[in-house]
């Protein structure tokens, strides 16, 4: 689904990147446009027949009018046509790939696809698309090339895989859904985009720190191009995915001036329907058990808590920076941004008497690099947004609120013994169970010692 707006205002329902008015009910307004439409074909037929040197004329331009719309609407239709690809098809489509790629990663693929889109928005700012060459299209960068502005902020609010295509050819096709909010100016913009992505089937995916697109995807350097868009370093020019993600085509489904409403009243949707779990999972359940004698779910729960306290306090200081060592980069880049949105618009959002009530683990996945266990996590409050002047403008402080959402968090496989990097002084470091590094003291936070928050689904949303 690419429908996954946040529509609350706490940390982890997000804040309505979209603006808002996409996803809510209105209401009113129907029957009068019915009648409106109405009186107008009794005048248009009185034309035609009365009139018909004027009635004939107009008949023909409502009627190309018309057909132009419905042509619109099928074509829209045709885009949105891979969102029906059920789940299950597409996991079916990846455990395939991995067949032919053992390093694939839908963690490392979701980055990929983050970091692509950012940097491309940054760069047709700065006019500058040639630099990616090695990952656009050059039909991908006419598209971008268009649209016109002066970028400063992009929120990636939704990035979806609604197809998989091409595992049984040499070429493998990802259609990635986005939705975002991008600053241009004082402007924001809510955008709906459909990237086409393909690569060579039977490459070896890079490893995590190889894996954005700010490397050439041959030599692995620092992604630097010439003019006519080869490598500065092994000078090769590549117009294809023969080795990595490749984006083929850009597709704008819609962009409207909306930016983030951090002021809504939006009821919960989908807190009482039946968890979700992934297919078999008692068996993987007991199969990752096997294979982790360490592990306890009550030590795993108990970290989900912290983080989601740690969260929520972080939140109401409007102190970002303080929960960095528990979400991954896009995500915490992604909360920051609506920090800052609200530090701009003089809000702060908090949740009083914020209770966790249940932690339910559903899904446990591993690749190459990472494992990951979503939890649905049920809590309640009393969630308000409140003005520096002390005014209420959204929710409640004494209504007690319910939800539930999905959560992800990700750890590296890496065993006891391994030797990292710490990525504040680069010493080596043997890992352990700290996460500090003995020599500047800086925390490793990139998941190496423990569980991290990769991505928050709302339960309308996740699939």
């Amino acid at each position: 689904m690419i429908d996954a707006i946040y529509t609350l205002l706490r940390v982890g329902g997000g804040e309505s990147y979209s603006g808002g008015g996409s996803s809510g009910g209105g209401g009113g307004g129907g029957d009068g446009a019915g009648e409106l439409l109405y009186y107008l074909l009794r005048l248009l037929i009185w034309l035609t027949v009365h009139h018909p040197a004027v009635g004939i004329p107009i008949d023909i331009v409502v009627a190309f009018i018309l057909f132009k719309w419905w042509k619109s609407k099928q074509g829209e239709a045709t885009l949105l046509k891979v969102s029906t690809t059920p789940p299950a098809k597409r996991a079916a489509s990846l455990d395939a790939l991995r067949r032919f790629d053992p390093n694939f990663s839908e963690i490392v693929f979701s980055d990929f696809c983050y970091s692509i889109y950012a940097l491309a928005h940054n760069a047709r700012a700065k006019g500058d698309l040639k630099t990616l060459a090695p990952y656009l299209s050059a039909a991908a960068r006419t598209m971008l090339q268009r649209r016109s502005g002066d970028v400063r902020a992009v929120i990636v609010g939704a990035c979806n895989v609604v197809a998989f295509t091409g595992i049984d050819g040499p070429t493998v096709s990802a259609t990635v859904q986005y939705e975002s909010n991008i600053t241009e100016g004082e402007t924001a913009f809510y955008l709906r985009e459909q990237w086409v992505l393909e690569r060579r089937r039977d490459i070896l995916s890079p490893p995590p720190e190889k894996a954005k697109a700010d490397h050439c995807p041959r030599c692995g350097a620092a992604l630097r191009t010439r003019t006519d868009g080869s490598c500065d370093y092994c000078g090769v020019k590549i117009e294809s995915g023969a080795f990595n993600w490749y984006v083929r085509s850009i597709t704008l489904l819609s962009r409207e001036t909306r930016g983030p409403l951090l002021t809504s009243n939006v009821p919960e949707r989908g807190t009482n329907a039946p968890t979700k779990y992934q297919p078999h999972f008692a068996q993987r359940k007991a199969a990752f058990e096997s294979e982790h004698p360490d592990f306890t779910w009550s030590d795993f729960e108990q970290r989900v808590r912290a983080i989601a306290k740690e969260l929520q306090d972080a939140w109401t200081a409007r102190d970002w920076e303080r929960v960095r060592p528990y979400e991954t980069e896009n995500l915490f880049q992604m909360h920051r941004y609506w920090i800052d949105a609200y530090i701009r618009q003089k809000l702060r959002n908090v949740v009083d008497d914020f209770t966790i009530t249940r932690v339910d683990p559903v899904k446990i996945t591993a690749d190459a690099f990472y494992e990951a266990i979503t939890v649905r996590l049920f809590a309640n409050g009393r969630d308000h947004t409140d003005h520096e002047n002390g005014t209420v403008v959204a929710g409640s402080k004494e209504q007690v609120r319910s939800w539930s959402e999905y959560w992800t968090f990700i750890r590296t496989k890496i065993t006891v013994n391994a030797v990292i990097t710490c990525p504040n002084c680069g010493a080596s470091v043997h890992a352990g169970s700290t996460g500090v590094c003995s020599y500047c003291g800086g925390k490793i936070t990139v998941g190496h010692f423990a569980w991290i928050l990769s991505r928050i689904e709302q339960d309308e949303a996740y699939v």
